[in-house]
């Protein structure tokens, strides 16, 4: 069996790019780990979908995980690393084969990942695909603090329909449509651009005003 040698990771339920990765974040660092190299196709389910190893895939790599720990080494009982040369995911199952965690690595990491995905054999991981979408935010974490934060300060105003129509006029440039308030957080809910930021400070100045 081919692994994975001493590597830092990110496990969460919810599959992180490295940027998005936090300082108060969990991490592992992982002794070693399988790698298996796929198909680009498997791989793209492993990434995109909910998937489910058989029951010999779960036998094939119980206990094969090791971990740095405050105790020395501990054990994670299911994971492993799949590659299809041009990109790496970790992933951690439960003993019914549902993937729990997951994690990408830091740039370096996968390339040195990739440097050993073209010198072994691809194979095949039996598994079955149990939803054909993983829900994912397309907002990085960052920018789910700050649209929460707009949020929470829209609602401390939105009863003030004069600030509301002036809110809604800075972000769509015209006073035209109805139910400004409603319209005005389904827009800003849906895709996180430069503009958050100068309508939260532009929004932080409203509520000051309104305090003071």
């Amino acid at each position: 069996m081919v692994y994975v040698y001493d590597t830092l990771v990110n496990l969460n339920e919810e599959l992180l790019d490295f940027y998005d990765w936090d300082e108060i974040d969990n991490y592992v660092h992982i002794r070693r780990i399988p790698l298996f190299k796929i198909n680009e196709l498997d791989y793209y389910d492993f990434v995109t979908k909910k998937i489910r190893l058989v029951e010999e895939e779960l036998l094939r790599i119980n206990d094969k995980t090791q971990i740095f720990s405050n105790r020395g080494i501990d054990n994670i009982k299911y994971a492993l690393v799949v590659t299809d040369g041009s990109g790496a995911l970790v992933l951690e199952f439960n003993d019914k084969g549902y993937v729990i965690r997951k994690s990408k690595f830091i740039i370096n990491e996968e390339m040195e990942i990739l440097g050993i995905a073209k010198e072994i054999k691809e194979e095949k991981i039996k598994y079955n695909v149990i939803s054909k979408k993983i829900d994912r935010n397309s907002m990085i974490r960052s920018e789910k603090k700050i649209l929460a934060e707009i949020l929470e300060e829209l609602d401390t105003i939105k009863d003030d329909s004069e600030k509301i129509d002036y809110l809604y006029y800075e972000w769509f440039d015209t006073n035209d449509g109805d139910d400004k308030y409603i319209t005005l957080i389904k827009d800003l809910k849906n895709k996180f651009t430069d503009k958050h930021m100068n309508f939260l400070e532009l929004l932080n100045l409203l509520t000051i005003k309104n305090n003071v």
